[in-house]
């Protein structure tokens, strides 16, 4: 009985799938994706031999070679609190929920309590080009605090808070906490910063009965015995 030859054909998978797959994927990340604005001041920090990680969390204060400083608080929800807060000090009128999330999503910011609801009024591109002039560091005539003293006071209080809530929800849920995940006071300085007003930053936190904190160093090469 003769063989039955069966017909030979090149295998072919069908890609079909896979593409619309990658395009969900895609699709996905753009819209859970949160884009922040470009940093008003770019700090080149003097280098060392250190490999500590920058922590998640910080209260990043920014120092530019001609002195000014900025702020960063990377947890937005500490960020919202403590904004609210500093309108509600200065007298300043109180923003929407809505732009209160815009700007804790804006990043380094360098100007006065003051400033901000113009400035949250300047489209995307009018705020890149917006004139920072720096965080007022210090004291008034009348001896009230600096502005930057009450941000960084009110920060410290607030991600007290916000770590005693997460750890009150985690036993609750009797899921496992993480101790470290908590915000840190840190100074990021540009190498030609003046020592002064880094001291004088420094007195800030001191101030602000917040004594641990992190010089923000570029990394180099550990010289060679």
């Amino acid at each position: 009985m003769p063989k039955v030859k069966m017909p030979r054909s090149t295998p072919a998978l069908d890609m079909t799938p896979m593409v619309d797959l990658a395009f969900l994927l895609v699709t996905f990340f753009m819209l859970t994706s949160s884009f922040r604005s470009p940093e008003p001041v770019i700090v080149d920090p003097p280098s060392s031999t250190t490999e500590i990680q920058i922590p998640k969390q910080t209260f990043l204060v920014n120092i530019d070679s001609s002195g000014r400083t900025f702020i960063d608080i990377t947890n937005n929800a500490v960020k919202i609190k403590v904004l609210k807060k500093m309108l509600k000090i200065y007298n300043v009128p109180m923003l929407s929920e809505e732009d209160c999330k815009k700007f804790a999503g804006i990043g380094s910011i360098g100007i006065s309590v003051r400033e901000i609801p113009q400035f949250m009024e300047l489209e995307s591109n009018e705020r890149t080009a917006y004139l920072q002039k720096g965080i007022p560091k210090d004291s008034t005539k009348g001896g009230s605090p600096s502005e930057l003293y009450n941000w960084a006071y009110n920060t410290r209080i607030e991600a007290h808070n916000d770590y005693k809530a997460r750890e009150e929800e985690a036993k609750m849920k009797n899921m496992e906490f993480d101790k470290t995940n908590y915000i840190q006071f840190a100074i990021k300085a540009e190498a030609g910063a003046k020592y002064n007003v880094v001291k004088s930053v420094i007195q800030v936190f001191r101030d602000a009965k917040e004594k641990k904190f992190q010089m923000i160093t570029g990394l180099e090469k550990s010289p060679s015995n």
